[in-house]
């Protein structure tokens, strides 16, 4: 069996793993969505563009892999397969705000609790494939000043293990939290650092003429305005507070965001022209 053959019985069982239980969980609270959808006005114009979102970002990861298994070798610090995963897990945690956003007021605090402790953890694994390609790119800089690090596969090693230490952490503190104003404060403790060092990355590297196989710039000013629009969410749901107008304006921003974040990944930077 070939080791792209194996890559892809494994990304099957991730794929399965995360479907099963989210689909169990919308056929186990059937009922509440529906009574939600049907008592909710302008509910169903923010379940369209979620499930929209959902798709595109699925449409994304598909061709993300699909380019990684194009290559010659496939290796798991390819950008191909580090962004796929990312959007993979970035489509499991929409399948579950979308459930969030229909039960919103249905459940107690501690099954709320619950279900956003879990969210946290998606969000944690989501970010840590690029989080790795931040550090690895972090490690090559060291390198080029002359400070050792070791050939690609000893930085590869030191990488994974930083990166498993930070996420470490992430998931023990909000395994620890208490409350969901510690939640609250753990959020932007785990996304702003890990978007601005993702931006310095991107930015580095095009400053650098690095990672030609996709357009640094232009995932940059990507992560930026997802930078900006992670701030907005929060004014339009003071604005709005928790209503379907906040929902479908927030996420109608976040899907022109990732279309220009899957734009720097799908277009060639040209360095030679620059």
């Amino acid at each position: 069996m070939t080791k792209a053959r194996n890559y892809k019985i494994l990304l099957l069982i991730i794929v399965v793993s995360g479907l099963v239980p989210l689909l169990l969980l919308y056929f186990l609270y059937l009922r509440e969505i529906q009574q939600a959808i049907t008592h909710t006005e302008g509910a169903w114009p923010g379940v369209i563009i979620i499930l929209i979102r959902i798709g595109f970002i699925s449409v994304m990861s598909y061709y993300m892999f699909h380019r990684w298994f194009k290559q010659e070798e496939q290796y798991l610090s390819d950008i191909p397969f580090l962004f796929g995963i990312f959007l993979l897990l970035l489509a499991f945690g929409k399948i579950l705000d979308l459930f969030w956003d229909l039960t919103f007021f249905t459940f107690n605090d501690d099954f709320v609790m619950f279900l956003l402790k879990i969210r946290f953890f998606i969000i944690i694994l989501e970010m840590a494939p690029l989080i790795f390609l931040s550090i690895n790119m972090i490690l090559y800089l060291r390198s080029l000043r002359g400070k050792s690090t070791g050939d690609e596969k000893q930085r590869n090693k030191t990488t994974l293990r930083i990166m498993l230490l930070i996420v470490a952490i992430e998931t023990t503190a909000v395994i620890l939290a208490p409350n969901f104003l510690i939640m609250g404060i753990l959020l932007p403790c785990i996304v702003i650092p890990s978007i601005l060092v993702i931006i310095w990355m991107f930015l580095f590297a095009y400053k650098n003429k690095r990672l030609s196989q996709v357009h640094p710039l232009i995932i940059a000013i990507g992560f930026i305005a997802w930078f900006i629009s992670n701030i907005a969410r929060v004014v339009l749901q003071i604005i709005f507070g928790e209503t379907p107008t906040y929902i479908f304006t927030a996420e109608m921003i976040d899907f022109f965001v990732f279309l220009i974040i899957f734009l720097g990944f799908c277009l060639k930077a040209n360095y030679s022209q620059e």
